[in-house]
């Protein structure tokens, strides 16, 4: 499939050769892609990193394998063709996830690190204080078992916790819980993995937030 052909059809590529979540999993991911696929977004699930260079838009969601060096020269590559690239993870680096991303992050000098922490609200949840419900722009999300996130210079803060929130054992309060690193292309980092499975993506604005996330 050609550059062009994703872009009429607004096709996303969702990796499946780092051990992540899979979109094709029916029981975790199936409203998310019925959803997309109102939205105009189909999208693919791909064995091959290679051929996620097909696409625009390129999901990593919740890698549990670390990328190779061969691997994160193309993905420096797809951030400088203008590529979109979503990383997501998981409270207190579970599977080595946080890690896995940042070393990407760390050999591409991009300043945004996933802490090895969880979120916890008790006053604005979604029925847990380990459900925080947070802001994007200006709507409400929620961001459960989440990682709290910090950036320095080029990134823009997306998901914002109240005030009440509070990281553990980093200590961050209002902690930042989603980023966008802006080049050419963007890397959007993202605290949790979970926000747009079956269970969550049905809660406050998550939907908006997850077909947002999948339009470049």
């Amino acid at each position: 499939m050609t550059n062009a052909e994703c872009e009429r059809q607004r096709v996303v590529g969702w990796d499946a050769s780092h051990s992540e979540f899979l979109i094709e999993d029916y029981y975790y991911f199936s409203k998310l892609k019925r959803i997309a696929e109102k939205e105009g977004i189909e999208i693919h699930q791909v064995d091959n990193f290679n051929k996620l260079e097909e696409y625009d838009v390129i999901v990593f969601n919740y890698p549990e394998e670390r990328f190779e060096s061969w691997e994160i020269k193309k993905i420096w590559e797809w951030l400088k063709a203008g590529k979109r690239l979503i990383f997501t993870s998981y409270y207190k680096n579970m599977d080595s996830t946080a890690e896995n991303i940042n070393n990407v992050f760390a050999k591409l000098e991009i300043p945004v690190r996933i802490n090895n922490d969880v979120v916890i609200d008790p006053e604005n949840n979604a029925g847990d204080m380990m459900f925080p419900i947070a802001r994007y722009d200006k709507y409400k999300v929620v961001m459960p078992c989440t990682s709290s996130i910090t950036a320095q210079k080029n990134c823009t803060a997306l998901v914002i916790s109240s005030d009440k929130a509070l990281a553990k054992p980093t200590g961050f309060k209002k902690p930042v819980l989603g980023v966008k690193f802006k080049m050419k292309g963007e890397i959007i980092a993202l605290g949790t993995c979970v926000f747009w499975d079956n269970h969550c993506i049905e809660l406050e604005n998550n939907k908006m937030l997850a077909s947002d996330l999948l339009k470049l």
